[in-house]
């Protein structure tokens, strides 16, 4: 069965359905503790270790997740996403409270810090891929732009919020605090998905009798749908070029311009705040060729991100702003054409992949911006990472394979 030819009885619209309702506000929490977490780790981490062993523990969630994303993948479209989900959030609550009581018992350093982040980049890798098939299985096609968009808001106002709440908190009940409020906003999502979710578009599960088959029948599934290999390529080359220039570049061009730490916070800000109203944009309006029209719009940020390099604070603010709002249209068109394209056979598998680019080579292009900044200077490096990335994305913008995906009804069964 492909992705492309099934009838589906109408399901409610998103701001109708209580059910994608529950689970949206069960996500947001989740976030906005991790977000409270990421603060309180990075405090804890930079002032009880050393700057050398703060880093790896910081670093210490990474490994983990990229050796183990592509097997999160397999584990998706062989068994029950949901039950996946359900037991990768337990685990994290257990293991953030453990933690807290082995911090209070006096085992307060990088061990259990590091435990802690390992423990939690085993279940990130593991269920990663399952979240994307969760959502292809609660939401009909038409419906997935919506759901996707609304999604990322409230996940960028939880991070927003949750971030100087996490300072808060550390600041008065030590890292103790933020793993049992983190643990908590873990147990509630769980008790979201366990008692109120329940899937409506039951997906085809893998069949294969191993698992490296399984593996392989996705890598096969990829090399003969060009539509779907054209999009997982185009999603893994973005951050290739944004996230580089969004963090380091911005760093040294506020650093190197004497403009003082708090100009870094409030380019930050534009971009959020610009990432915000782009996905309400997106939300209100789904154009019939999504993925075309999601890397058009990228074309405007890679020239938005070649403004980030100028000595000029003006040019920064609107440049900051601008990748903001053209992310957040294109993440939204662009995840709502690769849920409705690819194959629900094959949900998991594609998504690890995706998810397994981003981690593989953001690694390599952030200190190649560095090293490149250096060498020529700033400016010249966004330009040209700017220019590149216009570039390609031009060249996916035109490509006749991802034309014709739009975010229509696509085959799949009945609602149960």
């Amino acid at each position: 069965m492909t992705a492309a030819a099934v009838t589906h009885r109408p399901s409610p619209t998103p701001a109708r359905d209580p059910m994608v309702l529950t689970w949206l506000m069960g996500v947001a929490v989740s976030w906005f503790g991790d977000a409270v977490w990421v603060v309180a780790l990075a405090w804890t981490a930079a002032h009880t270790l050393s700057p050398g062993l703060a880093g790896v523990v910081l670093a210490a969630e990474m490994v983990p997740q990229a050796g183990l994303v592509l097997v999160g993948g397999v584990v998706a479209d062989r068994f029950d996403p949901r039950r996946v989900l359900l037991a990768g959030y337990l685990a994290r609550a257990v293991v953030l409270v453990a933690g807290a009581a082995a911090w209070h018992s006096g085992l307060d350093g990088a061990a259990t810090l590091g435990a802690v982040a390992l423990s939690f980049g085993v279940a990130a890798g593991l269920t990663i891929p399952s979240g994307s098939a969760l959502i292809r299985s609660l939401v009909a096609p038409e419906h997935l732009g919506a759901v996707m968009g609304w999604n990322q808001v409230s996940g960028r106002v939880m991070r927003l919020i949750g971030a100087p709440v996490g300072g808060v908190v550390v600041a008065i009940g030590g890292p103790v605090a933020a793993m049992l409020l983190d643990a908590t906003t873990f147990l509630a999502i769980a008790l979201v998905i366990g008692c109120v979710v329940r899937p409506r578009y039951p997906l085809p599960r893998a069949t294969e009798a191993r698992w490296r088959q399984s593996f392989t029948a996705g890598v096969r599934y990829l090399r003969a749908t060009a539509s779907a290999r054209l999009l997982v390529v185009g999603l893994t080359a973005l951050n290739v070029f944004v996230t580089p220039i969004t963090a380091l570049g911005l760093a040294l061009r506020v650093e190197g311009s004497g403009w003082g730490s708090h100009w870094l916070g409030l380019a930050d800000g534009a971009l959020a705040a610009g990432a915000i109203l782009g996905s309400l944009a997106a939300i209100r309006w789904l154009p019939a060729r999504s993925a075309a029209a999601g890397f058009r719009v990228l074309v405007v940020q890679g020239l938005a991100l070649a403004c980030i390099g100028a000595s000029w604070k003006p040019g920064v603010m609107a440049g900051m702003f601008v990748v903001g709002v053209t992310a957040g249209l294109a993440s939204v068109w662009l995840s709502s054409a690769f849920l409705a394209t690819i194959d629900p056979a094959y949900v998991g598998r594609v998504s690890s992949v995706t998810a397994l680019g981003d981690m593989a080579l953001l690694p390599l292009s952030v200190p190649l911006l560095g090293f490149a900044a250096g060498a020529v200077g700033l400016l010249p490096t966004t330009i040209a990472f700017g220019a590149a990335m216009a570039s390609l994305c031009l060249w996916f913008a035109t490509r006749p394979e991802l034309a014709h995906i739009r975010p229509s009804p696509v085959e799949s069964d009945s609602p149960t």
